[in-house]
Order: C-alpha cells, then structure tokens, then sequence
C-alpha cells in the first residue's frame, strides 16, 4: 500500500513550457499559449523549454529506504523544420522523441527488476537517467546545443557526458570543425597552449601517464561548442583523463583565430559582433 501512494505521488509530476529568447533567458508561460513576441529578437530562434519526467511502476531498496527509477529530461523545441534538424543533439541515441528515451530506458530497469524479484532478491538497486539539454549559442544563422547526460545503472559509479551539437540553420546543416576552421593544425597549436595553461603544465612537460593522449601527443577534442567568447572543446570523464579527474574544458578565443577561420567561420564570428 505504502509503495502504490507514493508511485501515485510521483505521477503527479507535470510538464511544463517556457518561452526562450536566445541563449536560454527563460519566461514561463502557459503550456499551449503563444509567447510573447518582444522576447524574441529578430537574429535569433524562437523556442520553448519542455520538461519530462517518468517512474518505474517498480521500488528498490527495502520498506524503510524505498527508491524509484526515474527518466528525466529538459530541451528546447523549436520550430518542426529547425526540430528535425537538432533532433539528434536531444536524442542522441537515434530515438525520435522525449517519450521513446523514456521507454526504452524504463523498460530496461522493469525487465531487471522483475527478473530480481522472480530470484527473490527485493533489494535491488534503483537506476536513474537524466538529460538536460540547453541552447548555448543562438544567433538566428548559427544555433549551438549542449546536452548534459547523466545516468546510473548500477556499479560502481554512473555516467556523465556532455555532447556539444554546433549547426548553421541557413544551410540546415550540422558544423564539422573544418566547415569553420581550414588551419586545424595552427588550431590545434593554439589550444595546446590553452589546455597547458589550465593544466598547469609547463611547455616543456610531458603528458605522462597522467593523461590519455595518443603517442603522448596534444590532441583537440572532437566534442566542441560555439559560444560568444570563442571554440570550446570539451573533453569528458574517462575521455584524457582518471575518473576521478572529472572532465575538461578549454576556449579558444575567436580573437586567436584571425586568420585561421573559413568564410564560414568568419561569417559566425561577424554575426557575433555588436551591432551598430
């Protein structure tokens, strides 16, 4: 009885929309309503923040520490045609929406859990998954998102990743590095720098063992954003380093970069400019 009342509790939790100008400044209104137009510039994307969460009908642990498996997610919705084009930086498994995530991830818990009840064991544990994906970067012609995905199920420790998804909306398209940068070598020169600043490592020093780097060689990451102040790059956990070192990001200034960039990219670092 105790466990039927509190899974009715859990699914009380709703979804909600949030009107958002660019870079994610939020401004709730009401789900289904039309947001307000002076919120939108006019060099940026119009989109919406939804949140979705999800339970398992199943409870781990014992009747005193009782836990739920949960999916949760929060990502932006944009127009259908700019939807298609980013669905794969908010669903990075192939999957075509929120709802199928959510599915195949519970559904993986649910055949756990009945298959430890069948063996009699009650006290296993419960998983978890959750993503939050955010717009970075949204200048109308170039849109960057971030996702942040974090999950456990079971072991040691869980996972924890996050995805950078750069595209130019005018061409519908998603942004390799070589569409913006042609001297990938310099760049990479460049961010080495970067990377031994925030490291704290002369230019001298060896990576060492204490880095995962190929052949002890500087290498860029292929996980990289566009943001305002210049090329970000980031490395995951596990990624260059321990587990215990967590992740690492560097920016490489745009300002560094004169020179280097495609007709592309020095067309996003003029639509970056302030305006007259």
């Amino acid at each position: 009885m105790y466990r039927n009342k509190l899974y009715l509790c859990l699914l009380l939790a709703t979804t909600g929309l949030w009107a958002c100008g660019p870079e994610g400044k939020v401004n709730k209104v009401a789900e289904g309503a039309t947001s307000p137009e002076a919120i939108f510039p006019k060099d940026s994307l119009s989109y919406t923040i939804k949140k979705f969460v999800d339970f398992s009908p199943y409870f781990a642990g014992t009747e005193s520490t009782l836990d739920t498996t949960s999916f949760s997610a929060t990502y932006p919705v944009f127009s259908e045609e700019v939807n298609e084009l980013v669905k794969g930086a908010l669903f990075v498994d192939g999957e075509d929406s929120v709802e199928q995530v959510s599915e195949s991830f519970l559904s993986s818990f649910n055949e756990y859990a009945e298959d430890e009840l069948h063996s009699g064991n009650k006290e296993f544990h419960a998983w978890f998954k959750d993503q939050q994906a955010r717009v970075v970067l949204n200048t109308g012609r170039f849109l960057t998102v971030a996702n942040a995905l974090t999950d456990y199920t079971g072991g040691a420790h869980g996972m924890e990743v996050e995805l950078w998804f750069n595209y130019d909306i005018a061409n519908k398209k998603r942004l390799a590095l070589t569409d913006l940068v042609q001297d990938t070598t310099r760049l990479k020169e460049i961010a080495e720098k970067h990377f031994r600043k925030k490291e704290n490592l002369k230019e001298t020093d060896s990576f060492g063992s204490g880095y995962f780097f190929d052949n002890n060689q500087f290498t860029l990451a292929d996980n990289y954003g566009l943001t305002r102040e210049g090329l970000l790059f980031h490395y995951n956990i596990y990624e260059i380093k321990a587990y215990s070192e967590g992740s690492t990001t560097i920016i490489v200034p745009y300002k560094e970069l004169k020179g280097l960039m495609t007709e592309v990219g020095n067309q996003l670092i003029d639509s970056l400019l302030p305006k007259k």
